[in-house]
């Protein structure tokens, strides 16, 4: 009797741990936040010099992993979101414009987790094809027209409805925002006041890029808000003990010198993770790291076995403190759409510093919403909204010098730019032409060439210095 007692009791000790260990168990599942046009330095946590934009990702940051080199290979939506879903870079997987299709019997995360017994979803802005690559379930709440001039107020129903269908099933659901794409014209722009915003040092000072400006601030804090709501969701519903939360911000605002730009406001991304154990660790890391390499990450994390072929490669080891190292170089790619001559620009960075070789070094700079006009392109939208920043530049270029020589360094770009990204992180002093960095320009270049040669990105070779 006396041991049946103490069997007893010993259970009813040990029952609290062996449901920890059995929680602890369970497949993770995996919650993914992903923004629209936020470059990294809007967030209070990526060192934004205007305040109030990110008060919930700046927590998050607080509490675990924030990447510093994370990095998307084309800083375009189409590719961007290639690149994140295939953990293929875009001359591999296909998009490499934007709206290009993804190359047909490539697989996604999707493929990649439904074998491993995932269910997959979707809300929000989508910008991808064909379905046969992307067959996400589609999940009902966010609004998925990212041009919208009265966005919907998102619904959390279906969202709560897709991660709590069957607790048995893990599951990954990728919340994808609008905000902060153009047009910027919600969110509550009262936190700034526009004679006080600070502009990155690439940009013209005039009242029209201010006001767009604060709009686009506003837009991020609409962002910050959605994942502060999702933190709280997963609060109620228990989630944080079995879900990796990640927030990325797409590619760099949709302003000149940030999207369809191998500038580093373009092309640097903001990336925080928090993990639940065993991965539950909180740090900075300045590993170079891009997009490709979160789908292999999720992979080897659910226990599955990574395919081969993929251009990323798992941040485990990073993530669980193995190692404080992930890649020598992240690699870069721009290719303009139909608009204007052809633009093709191409870059790599070691961490340090930063070569961006265009390849079309005879031809202008030309984005069909910004300066599409120079080439007989009349637009649609008759108040686009960054073409009229872009105009209040032209028009301040003609009585400001510093004005005229942003414009310019917008519209024509030499054939080699080197930048030393820790004593001039905005990229305004071009070093190619300096005898002192010609090895560096050289060991660079030749990394470039290599990836170039392994993506089967050749095309434009034939027209640039070899």
């Amino acid at each position: 009797m006396r041991g049946k007692l103490l069997y007893g009791i010993g259970i009813w000790v040990m029952l609290p741990f062996l449901q920890m260990k059995v929680a602890e168990s369970k497949p993770l599942n995996y919650l993914i936040i992903l923004g629209d046009d936020i470059s990294s330095s809007s967030l209070g946590c990526y060192g934004s010099v205007n305040l109030n934009t990110s008060p919930n990702i700046d927590k998050l940051a607080e509490e675990g992993i924030r990447f510093t080199n994370m990095f998307v290979s084309e800083a375009v939506c189409a590719p961007t979101r290639a690149e994140l879903y295939t953990g293929l870079q875009p001359h591999r997987n296909g998009c490499k414009s934007n709206h290009m299709n993804t190359k047909t019997g490539t697989l996604s995360i999707v493929q990649h987790l439904e074998k491993l017994g995932y269910r997959v979803g979707l809300t929000g802005k989508r910008h991808f094809s064909p379905t046969s690559v992307y067959p996400f379930e589609k999940v009902a709440g966010f609004e998925e027209n990212c041009n919208s001039r009265a966005p919907i107020a998102e619904s959390w129903e279906g969202v709560e409805e897709f991660i709590t269908r069957d607790p048995n099933q893990p599951f990954c659901l990728i919340i994808c925002s609008i905000h902060a794409h153009a047009p910027w014209d919600a969110g509550n722009t009262s936190l700034w006041n526009q004679d006080e915003i600070q502009l990155p040092p690439h940009m013209v000072d005039t009242d029209t890029t201010r006001h767009y400006f604060r709009e686009h601030l506003a837009e991020v804090r609409l962002f910050d808000e959605q994942v502060g709501k999702a933190r709280a969701m997963m609060q109620k519903l228990a989630l944080n003990k079995n879900t990796a939360l990640i927030v990325l911000d797409e590619n760099g605002t949709g302003m000149p010198g940030g999207k369809w730009s191998n500038y580093d406001w373009g092309v640097r991304s903001a990336c925080i993770m928090k993990w639940p154990k065993p991965y539950s660790r909180a740090f900075q890391t300045n590993a170079l790291a891009q997009y490709c390499d979160i789908v292999p990450t999720l992979i080897e994390a659910a226990g599955g076995d990574l395919p081969d072929g993929l251009d990323g490669k798992s941040l485990l080891p990073l993530i669980s403190g193995k190692t404080t190292k992930h890649r020598d170089h992240a690699f870069f790619v721009y290719n303009n759409g139909k608009e204007g001559t052809d633009f093709a620009s191409r870059a790599v960075t070691d961490g340090r510093f930063k070569l961006m070789w265009n390849l079309t070094p005879d031809n202008l700079f030309a984005i069909r919403v910004i300066n599409g006009f120079d080439f007989g392109y009349v637009d649609k939208m008759e108040d686009r909204h960054v073409r009229k920043i872009y105009e209040s530049w032209l028009e301040k270029a003609k009585t400001d010098t510093n004005a005229k020589n942003m414009v310019l360094r917008f519209r024509k770009q030499p054939e080699f730019q080197l930048y030393d990204l820790k004593t001039d992180p905005w990229e305004m002093n071009n070093l190619a032409e300096n005898p002192e960095y010609a090895v560096r320009l050289t060991e660079l270049k030749q990394a470039l060439k290599r990836w170039m040669h392994q993506q089967g990105d050749m095309e434009f070779t034939g027209k640039s210095s070899n």
